[in-house]
C-alpha cells in the first residue's frame, strides 16, 4: 500500500490486549537518544520506548518481555521504518543530526510549510515528518547546512586560496560534534536490537 492510499491506523492488537500508538516525531527522536545510552539493557530500552509510544501503556503489564519486544518490532515496522533508498555516495562525515540541528530544522519547516514543529509535538507522525523533511527545498537553512558539510574542497590552483579558506571556515562553523553520529544512528541501534532479539 502506498503513502497516499494507506489509511492511518495507530492500533496494535495482541492476543492479550489492544494498544494505541502515538508515533509522533518528537517521541521517536526521544527514543533515538534513548538507544544511544550504554547504561540500559536492551529490554530496558524497549520498555522505556514503549512507555513513550503507547498511549494506554498500562496494558503493557499484560505482556511478557518477548511479547513486548514483538510489539516494539511491529511499531518500528509500521510507524518508524521507511523505505531505504540506495546511497549515491557514502559521506565520511555526518551531515545531519536531528538533535544538534533542531533549530535549523524548525526554521526550515516554518519557511517552507509554515509548520511550527513545537506546536506539532505529540501530533505530527514520524513518517510524515520525514516525508516533509525530505521534501524541503534546497534554499532552506537545514538543506544549505547539509550541503556545506558535504561540500568538497576545490583543488588549489594558485589563485583560489581565499575560496578554499572561506569554504573551510563554513565547514568548521557548521560541523557536527564528533559524537553526533548522524541523523539515524539511534534508530539504527533500535532496529539492530530488535533484529537481535528476534533471533533469540
Amino acid at each position: 500500500m502506498g503513502v497516499l492510499t494507506e489509511t492511518p491506523d495507530c492500533k496494535i492488537y495482541t492476543k492479550k490486549c489492544r494498544l494505541s500508538v502515538n508515533p509522533a516525531f518528537n517521541y521517536v527522536l526521544d527514543i533515538q537518544k534513548l538507544y544511544k545510552e550504554d547504561c540500559l539493557t536492551d529490554l530496558e530500552k524497549i520498555d522505556a520506548a514503549l512507555e513513550v509510544l503507547v498511549r494506554n501503556s498500562w496494558n503493557l503489564r499484560l505482556l511478557n518481555p518477548k511479547e513486548r519486544a514483538e510489539v516494539m518490532e511491529e511499531i518500528a515496522a509500521r510507524f518508524i521504518r521507511t523505505k531505504k533508498r540506495p546511497e549515491v555516495k557514502k559521506n565520511p562525515v555526518p551531515v545531519l543530526d536531528f538533535e544538534e540541528d533542531g533549530d535549523y530544522i524548525y526554521a526550515s519547516f516554518m519557511e517552507d510549510y509554515r509548520i511550527d514543529l513545537i506546536d506539532e509535538q505529540g501530533r505530527l507522525p514520524w513518517k510524515k515528518f520525514l516525508y516533509l523533511f525530505n521534501g524541503l527545498s534546497a534554499d532552506t537553512k537545514i538543506k544549505q547546512v547539509m550541503q556545506i558539510r558535504q561540500m568538497e574542497l576545490p583543488r588549489y590552483n594558485g589563485k583560489n586560496a581565499k575560496e578554499i579558506q572561506e569554504i573551510n571556515e563554513l565547514k568548521s562553523y557548521y560541523a557536527l560534534p564528533v559524537q553526533g553520529g548522524g541523523g539515524q544512528s539511534g534508530l539504527d541501534l533500535l532496529f539492530h536490537t530488535l533484529e537481535g532479539m528476534a533471533k533469540r
